[in-house]
């Protein structure tokens, strides 16, 4: 069988154990597995078997970096461990096509998908330690994109025991889950846009806003764009404003700097690779007023608000717009 060498670039040190899922009612469609298998010629040398169990229809990404494509597939030690990297880590040969959720081509993988991890200790007492890897990853189908996840297993070297690791989850704040409703006032807030510059949503008051809540990894927020683009230069003129809500790490419940940092860049890309011209707000600014003022745990969202300020509506369908604007736009506060 073909294989895949790759990198060892591609097996980074974590720099922090976090857990990332947007909600509980999200599907868990890939299922990992982990085991070490001790070599015969040298018991300082293990091999860690990773396995990944894809469901029928969805397709786990690959290690290659795609710009303005989904969050590849890294594979991580965490630190403090008596382990090291002996090698590459091998797995097979990824497929590439065209991949309509993010609109370039992509790398992925289906079905069974193993992934080898040569590592040795780095202390004579190491072979009766537990080694844990983390891995983050992106899964979808051809229309349907679940958030980058983060998650950790465990093994012992020998062989003889092998689990996921469950990181804690927090209970929720029903102060953090409030929601304003349709018809209610929004109140003013702060937020940071992407040339660095502190705003405020009263700037934009006597106009009619949509909040776009978006993230790169989410297929359907990309899709909108096109259609965003003609409501915003065919409604601009005349009162209309969009603020887009870049929400990359929406969900996490402990900041992965390295993912966070990532997302950063590739919205920027996005950004500036779909010719999106209205105002983006920040993750770190966005994410305090999706959660805590709007209740928003999916993305795509979108909420409309008129001149004076309160909500019109959530938007489903962007179609919805040439419905609603031209009354919204022609009505004074």
């Amino acid at each position: 069988m073909f294989r895949r060498r790759l990198s060892r670039v591609v097996l980074l040190t974590a720099l922090s154990a976090s857990a990332l899922a947007v909600s509980g009612q999200e599907p868990d469609p890939i299922k990992w597995s982990i085991k070490a298998s001790p070599s015969i010629a040298d018991k300082k040398t293990f091999a860690i078997e990773l396995t990944a169990r894809i469901d029928t229809g969805w397709h786990l990404y690959s290690t290659e970096k795609i710009e303005g494509g989904p969050s590849p597939t890294r594979i991580t030690l965490l630190p403090g461990q008596k382990f090291e990297v002996a090698g590459e880590i091998d797995s097979p040969a990824p497929r590439s096509a065209y991949d309509p959720n993010f609109q370039v081509a992509t790398e992925f993988y289906e079905g069974i998908v193993p992934f080898t991890i040569p590592i040795k200790s780095t202390t004579p007492s190491a072979s009766s330690e537990k080694v844990r890897v983390q891995v983050r990853y992106q899964t979808c189908t051809p229309t349907i994109c679940l958030p980058p996840k983060l998650i950790e297993l465990e093994t012992a070297v020998s062989g003889e025991e092998a689990k996921p690791v469950q990181a804690p989850t927090a209970p929720e704040n029903p102060a953090t889950l409030k929601s304003i409703t349709t018809g209610a006032l929004v109140p003013d807030f702060n937020f940071t846009d992407f040339n660095g510059k502190s705003r405020r949503f009263s700037e934009f008051r006597g106009r009619v806003v949509l909040l776009d809540f978006w993230a790169s990894w989410c297929s359907p927020c990309l899709a909108d764009i096109p259609q965003l683009k003609n409501a915003y230069q065919k409604y601009h003129a005349s009162g209309f404003e969009i603020i887009g809500m870049d929400s990359e790490t929406l969900g996490q419940k402990e900041l992965d700097s390295e993912f966070a940092k990532e997302a950063q860049i590739k919205a920027r890309e996005i950004v500036s690779s779909r010719g999106v011209s209205w105002t983006q707000s920040t993750a770190d600014s966005s994410l305090p007023i999706a959660v805590g003022s709007f209740g928003i745990e999916n993305l795509p969202a979108k909420i409309l608000i008129d001149r004076s300020g309160k909500i019109v509506a959530r938007i489903k369908n962007v179609s919805e717009l040439d419905e609603l604007l031209p009354g919204l736009l022609s009505s004074q506060p």
